[in-house]
């Protein structure tokens, strides 16, 4: 087969908050007198993650508007909050607007140098995201909106991953079909297995190793440098 375009997802693909999710929530809690550690941060965030399968599995959206990311996100802080066992009313509102900060994220270092090398080779290049509108902005505060051909997002668009429309809309735009894409993002539920299911090369990005034992149909990387020999042998 002939790769002709290569989708990237967003976050924890090419971007994150800095330090990290955990640390930096770690530390607005601690500033806020409460003595939480980063590992504890962690747990509270593998914990927080049954909501976004929740949704998906109860056909809920939480990003296709403003007030709907709102509600469900910090509906999530809350109840990691609970999980953690703090107390603090106002803690979900002031986590909501730290990650919904442009200045909050960086991008990884291997995120421009794979796009760039796809972009050289004549590929297109789009990212298909679960995330609000603002995604457009981080992207400008970035410098790299320019880099992608095709830009989905689920807040612009209505759809969420899983959802094929998503992933259909972007191919569309980037004129090509299936059997010529690969996408690739962090999640298996969110990214790897519907691009796969779809007739496209799915890529699981293992970045913390948390997925070394799973056994599925699709391919799993530790970086994105690690796509370029990837599409080099499909």
């Amino acid at each position: 087969m002939t790769v002709e375009a290569v989708f990237f997802d967003a976050g924890e693909t090419l971007l994150s908050p800095q330090p990290s999710w955990s640390e930096l929530s770690a530390k607005i809690l601690n500033e806020r007198g409460h003595h939480v550690s980063v590992e504890q941060m962690r747990e509270a965030w593998r914990h927080g993650g049954q909501h976004f399968l929740r949704a998906a599995e109860e056909g809920r959206t939480f990003s296709t508007s403003h007030g709907e990311s709102h509600a469900f996100w910090t509906t999530l802080y809350a109840d990691m909050l609970s999980f953690l066992r703090i107390a603090d009313e106002g803690a979900p509102q002031v986590l909501y607007e730290t990650f919904s900060d442009p200045s909050t994220y960086a991008l990884f270092p291997d995120a421009v140098p794979t796009v760039e090398e796809f972009r050289s080779r004549g590929l297109k290049v789009g990212v298909i995201s679960n995330f609000e509108g603002w995604l457009k902005t981080l992207l400008d505060h970035l410098e790299i909106r320019e880099l992608f051909d095709v830009i989905a997002i689920s807040g612009d668009l209505g759809w969420e991953k899983p959802d094929a429309r998503i992933f259909e809309w972007a191919m569309n735009e980037a004129g090509v079909e299936p059997g010529n894409s690969l996408h690739v993002g962090d999640s298996p539920n969110f990214d790897a297995q519907p691009a796969h299911d779809l007739g496209m090369v799915g890529v699981l990005l293992d970045r913390h190793g948390r997925w070394t034992d799973l056994d599925a149909p699709y391919e799993r990387v530790v970086t994105l440098g690690e796509l370029v020999p990837l599409v080099e042998g499909l």
